[in-house]
């Protein structure tokens, strides 16, 4: 028997940090008296790797990171990655082999591969699964690379319990009810999902098509995403039939403000323990803020309103302040704070604090009256600037183009004081129909705000370009779309070095219509799927 309560296992180094998943998991644990272990980088050649810790007196818990392992492992052209940000250096694999597969640190299908080599080892330990990977895959998903539908990850990967979204209180209500006695895989929690051999009774689930009649006609998995984001956001649970067993989620966990202030005001070293460098990912966010989490956009290709929610759960601005402070004590602070921010970093301080709202989105088609985002935000980097020790403050996340025209006076303290030589805003296209589809604000919005933009540009001394992320291949896109999108870019002096090709990662409704070639609304839409075509329309619009 192990020497620890619960041991994680990762495919990246363990980031003592409030900004990844693993950090802020652990610090709640320790918070509550349990021991936590770390298994980092197992090596799958090394019989003992998953093993070297022992078996935890309550349960493992494969915490495979913020980013989906498929995703990071390929470009959305099925092109295989050789970098892996998370790792030391930056190097995807493990020293002194062969670049190939057998030897890449996160292998593909993380949450499967290592559930089952846990599970392998000790046959009856109790497993908890969760992070981006697991709670966008925990129904019936399509799977880009195998251009197939899958099961559900809980049945694929054999373990006993997956946590949907957060999961900060979740992982502290599991580890008291495990030690208390219950067994993990008969828990149902709010937020949590399980396998059982018997639906269970009550109205407060939405019952899903089955993952056979997905697997026999995938068009039908549109309707169950649409489905299920609807479920969840009215604050109900949800049940697919997987054969003769069903995967079944329990309604949300509602989280608030004050829980993000308290699990970001643990103790955190801001350093991968025992080892004196940093990882590029640990390295760009080592002096980030999270301001909040959450997001009302409801980008219908994003995996954040998915994961975290759609209600922005803002943090107190004394909590936020006082991280802040606390970087003085780091051994590389230098006064310079990478980024205060969120999903879309004006956001903060615009949740309306209503639950059960059955809207996809508080911006999208039009702008929910409740949405007042914007002078909170400018108030809290006002606040942040009066810091003793910081030289200069960075916005670091994504901001919305549409929310910032409504705020010229947060646009242009941004510009002032927050922004390095690039201002980056996310636009995703320019023709309506497409951007209709992303749920993002129409093209004359962006005509708008770059009018803005430049004649706020204007009066300064230290120009800022713009740079604006662009996404092809979007379901709806058609080629003559892609000759607009250029001519509209060159029109607003605007640079395309931002495109990337639409990557139909799972969960997302982006990926439903995808795979169902139909929009929200029924309508037949293209669908581009042709590598090499999608890679023609990228370099057409990135030429000069």
């Amino acid at each position: 028997m192990s020497a620890y309560d619960i041991i994680f296992v990762l495919p990246y180094l363990f980031s003592d940090h409030p900004s990844f998943p693993e950090g802020i998991l652990a610090a709640g644990l320790r918070r509550e008296g349990f021991s936590v272990g770390v298994v980092e980088t197992p090596d799958r050649s090394d019989p003992g790797a998953f093993s070297r810790l022992g078996k935890p007196r309550l349960f493992f818990a494969v915490v495979p990171g913020p980013v989906d392992s498929m995703v990071l492992n390929y470009t959305s052209l099925r092109k295989r990655r050789g970098e892996d940000l998370y790792q030391q250096g930056g190097n995807a694999f493990f020293d002194g082999r062969p670049r190939s597969i057998r030897n890449k640190i996160r292998p593909d299908r993380t949450v499967i591969e290592f559930s089952q080599r846990i599970r392998r080892d000790f046959k009856d330990a109790s497993i908890l699964i969760g992070g981006v990977e697991a709670s966008m895959r925990r129904f019936a998903h399509y799977d880009f690379l195998q251009d197939g539908i899958r099961r559900s990850i809980l049945v694929d990967s054999r373990a006993d319990l997956l946590v949907a979204g957060m999961g900060e209180r979740q992982m502290v209500q599991i580890a008291r009810r495990v030690r208390e006695g219950a067994r993990l895989k008969e828990l149902a929690l709010p937020g949590t999902v399980r396998v059982v051999g018997e639906p269970p009774g009550g109205e407060e689930r939405v019952a899903l098509p089955s993952f056979e009649e997905i697997a026999a006609a995938p068009t039908e998995l549109l309707g169950a995403q649409l489905a299920l984001d609807r479920a969840l956001s009215a604050g109900k649970g949800a049940l697919q039939p997987h054969g003769n067993r069903f995967v079944v989620q329990e309604a949300p966990e509602i989280y608030s403000g004050p829980d993000i202030d308290a699990a970001c005001g643990l103790a955190y070293s801001r350093s991968h323990p025992g080892r004196k460098d940093f990882s590029p990912a640990l390295r760009m966010n080592l002096f980030s803020v999270t301001s909040h989490k959450g997001c009302g956009g409801g980008c219908a290709f994003c995996a954040v309103g998915a994961h975290e929610g759609k209600r922005v759960l803002s943090r107190s601005v004394e909590s936020i302040l006082g991280e802040i402070r606390e970087f003085r004590g780091h051994r590389e602070w230098k006064g310079i704070v990478s980024d205060v921010g969120g999903a879309s970093a004006e956001m903060y301080g615009s949740g309306c604090g209503e639950a059960g709202c059955p809207k996809d989105s508080c911006l999208h088609p039009e702008r929910c009256p409740r949405m007042k985002a914007g002078k909170a935000y400018l108030e809290l980097l006002r606040e942040c600037r009066k810091i003793r020790g910081v030289r200069k403050i960075f916005v670091g996340s994504g901001l919305r183009h549409d929310l910032l025209l409504r705020n010229p006076e947060l646009l242009e303290e941004i510009m002032v004081h927050h922004s390095g030589r690039f201002l980056r805003i996310a636009p995703e296209h320019t023709e309506d129909r497409v951007l209709w589809t992303m749920r993002k604000p129409p093209f004359e919005i962006l005509e708008a705000f770059v009018r803005l933009f430049a004649g706020i540009n204007r009066g300064l001394r230290r120009k800022i370009e713009l740079a604006p992320y662009l996404i092809l291949g979007h379901p709806g896109e058609t080629p003559e779309d892609v000759v607009k999108l250029k001519r509209k870019l060159a029109a607003l002096d605007l640079a395309a070095t931002g495109a990337q090709v639409f990557t139909p990662s799972p969960g997302s409704v982006s990926t439903a219509m995808y795979v169902a070639g139909r929009s929200p609304r029924g309508e037949e839409i293209c669908v581009e799927r042709a590598v090499r075509e999608l890679a023609r329309r990228k370099a057409f619009l990135t030429a000069p």
